[in-house]
């Protein structure tokens, strides 16, 4: 015997099948940005929505990765060099080694293999060994230290008077040495390709009376010049010094 609960079950199935479709066809003549709307509007009410963010284009996200990275790069450096203990000493052992480290020495003891021409492209890792490629580490350490480092930095040294060094480098081989300021586009010589000037770099540092930082800036860039760089000639003038070429 039927009761009235199945009856009144059977009733409200039937008027749902009819409602669900009435609303179908009443829904099916709105706009459809107003379904949209209507939509968001219940699974995601405004005040759940993320405040807007401004518009970024690729070269910002790029920036901000290079920013990052060359932070974590600074730091680690810094602390490189604070393990040194950096004073005139042993900033007299680093100019004497590196100053015997020529381009020819380089090659014979095996720290660089068969590099490019002098005046071509860079030397790349596939032509340096593991121990040259910890000796351009510390060159451009030591590069760091002698012109931005402090006593904060493990770096001891009686910096007495303020010098001015520039450097002229292909634009294309600037980043080897990015942490100097980039401070203009040099006119180009008869010897430059005319797609390629160059770049000058200037920085002020701190010498000390026996003026081991300017010989110590100048054993690292030849250095650096010999195991990257690879210019016949990486030109760099120390004011209080005079100029020279680092070959």
């Amino acid at each position: 015997m039927t009761t009235i609960e199945e009856i009144i079950r059977r009733i409200r199935d039937e008027m749902d099948v009819e409602l669900r479709e009435r609303a179908r066809r009443a829904l099916a003549e709105r706009p459809r940005d107003w379904l949209v709307d209507q939509l968001l509007d219940r699974v995601l009410p405004p005040s759940d929505l993320p405040p807007p963010r401004p518009p970024a284009d690729a070269a910002e996200r790029r920036e901000t990765r290079a920013e990052r990275i060359e932070r974590i790069e600074r730091i680690e450096r810094v602390e490189r060099i604070r393990a040194w203990g950096l004073d005139a000493q042993s900033l007299a052992g680093f100019v004497g080694r590196y100053r015997r480290l020529s381009r020819e020495r380089l090659e014979a003891e095996g720290l660089l293999v068969d590099p490019p021409p002098k005046g071509s492209e860079l030397i790349g890792p596939a032509h340096r060994s593991a121990g040259a490629e910890e000796l351009l580490r510390e060159a451009k350490d030591l590069l760091y230290a002698l012109l931005f480092a402090d006593e904060e930095a493990g770096v001891h040294l009686d910096r007495v008077e303020r010098a001015l060094l520039t450097v002229t480098v292909p634009r294309a081989k600037a980043h080897t040495i990015g942490f100097l300021p980039r401070t203009a586009v040099a006119p180009e010589d008869g010897e430059r390709a005319p797609h390629a000037p160059d770049t000058l770099l200037q920085v002020e540092y701190g010498e000390i009376p026996e003026e081991l930082v300017g010989n110590g800036i100048a054993a690292c860039l030849r250095l650096i010049n010999n195991l990257e760089i690879n210019e016949p000639v990486l030109y760099a003038r120390m004011e209080h010094v005079g100029s020279g070429a680092l070959d």
